[in-house]
């Protein structure tokens, strides 16, 4: 049997405390410590007299060629050759032992996992949602120019379905975060994750809560609790991190884990609040009628008068034509065909600020024939008493700052 080979190893610089003999009186740690500064320093001194050399050696070497030149010969060859050996004794010194020093990397492989974004083409589940306008009407009392009959009341306005999409009752929720809310099961809900990872981040938690609370304003209880456990494993798995899918369902899976619990009380105590919120909302509603537009309709103040609508004559004055041209376009079609649901249908699409400055306008050109005031039965007061309001206060406004100033 041959013996094992340890020259291999003659070359790498091993501290080694326990080799260190001292004093009893000298503290080995201490011993220890300046040994190591000794090596450094006489490291340090080796390395900087090889610079130097090799800067002399350099040096020498170039007054010899000039010196060849010109046929002197002096003992400069000496001392050039003497200081290539020294070169080279300390350079076998220092490339004897192995050190950090000298540690190079031979390869190195970085991996870079990018982050999964989702699909540019994913469009949002846009769900229609039927609302209902409330119209505010002035003084129901006849419409069309018709006086309604003593006795009878004018029947209520049909509710007009409204698409605005912009309403905070529409719901954009994506195809692949509405695929998940519907989803059940652990096992299940992972790999539809593993499938689709961008899935794990606060937005589409928030997609699915929304869903969550527009399945329990339908009455969908189980699919409504169903969006907020699965909005939940994704806002979890969103709060633990880079590798929070992982985590989150290996503690969820076991029984006597604490992050269990959490995340059941948790999930009970969203739904309460998503039901509690819900019940509340729907007492409102009920108890209003539901979201409501307030608008301006004309209708006379009196069953017995009625409200003439006449387009500017062409011998009228000027400023009568720049009035009308003024308003808004789709008015002037609706002044200009006489019909009072037309009206009522333009002034409908305005602001209440603007339809009472375009009726009080109109009223004062003639193109409004409106016999009496025209009154907001729901406020109990007339647009005349409204807009002097209106005056008033900012006349007590302006007398304040004027007061403020002096």
């Amino acid at each position: 049997m041959s013996a094992i080979n340890y020259s291999k190893w003659d070359d790498l610089e091993i501290s080694d405390d326990s080799d260190i003999e001292c004093h009893p009186n000298v503290d080995k740690r201490s011993m220890i410590r300046w040994k190591q500064e000794q090596i450094h320093r006489e490291r340090d001194a080796r390395r900087t007299k090889i610079v130097a050399l090799k800067h002399e050696a350099d040096t020498l070497k170039k007054q010899l060629d000039r010196i060849e030149k010109t046929a002197q010969q002096p003992d400069l060859e000496k001392k050039y050759n003497d200081t290539l050996a020294q070169l080279h004794k300390l350079e076998m010194i220092e490339n004897k032992k192995l050190t950090s020093d000298k540690l190079v990397t031979g390869f190195d492989k970085t991996a870079v996992t990018k982050a999964v974004q989702p699909p540019k083409n994913e469009k949002p589940v846009k769900k229609a949602v039927e609302k209902t306008k409330v119209i505010e009407t002035l003084n129901p009392g006849s419409a069309g120019g018709v006086p309604a009959p003593k006795g009878k009341k004018a029947p209520a306005p049909a509710p007009v379905v409204d698409d605005d999409s912009d309403s905070e009752d529409d719901v954009e929720v994506t195809e692949v975060a509405l695929g998940f809310s519907r989803i059940k099961g652990l096992d299940a809900s992972l790999a539809y994750i593993s499938k689709h990872p961008y899935l794990s981040t606060q937005k589409y938690s928030d997609e699915i809560m929304a869903q969550a609370f527009k399945a329990q304003m339908d009455g969908d209880e189980a699919y409504a609790n169903t969006c907020v456990h699965q909005a939940l494993i994704l806002q979890y798995c969103a709060q633990l991190g880079k590798d929070g899918v992982g985590l989150f369902f290996h503690r969820i899976r076991d029984p006597g884990h604490p992050a269990l619990k959490i995340f059941q009380n948790d999930w009970k105590d969203t739904y309460t609040r998503i039901k509690e919120r819900c019940k509340v909302l729907a007492q409102e509603r009920a108890v209003s009628g539901g979201p409501g537009v307030e608008t301006i309709q004309l209708q006379a103040a009196d069953p017995g008068t009625q409200i003439h609508i006449t387009g500017p004559p062409e011998d009228a004055d000027p400023k009568v034509h720049e009035i009308f041209a003024a308003l808004p376009e789709d008015f002037q079609e609706a002044i200009l065909s006489g019909s009072l649901d037309n009206v009522n249908k333009s002034l409908e699409g305005m602001s209440v600020q603007l339809a009472e400055e375009v009726v009080r306008v109109c009223n004062q050109v003639g193109f409004l024939s409106i016999e009496g005031d025209i009154i907001d039965t729901i406020k109990g007061e007339t647009i005349a008493d409204r807009q002097a309001e209106m005056a008033a206060a900012a006349a007590a406004a302006a007398a304040s700052t004027e007061s403020d100033k002096a």
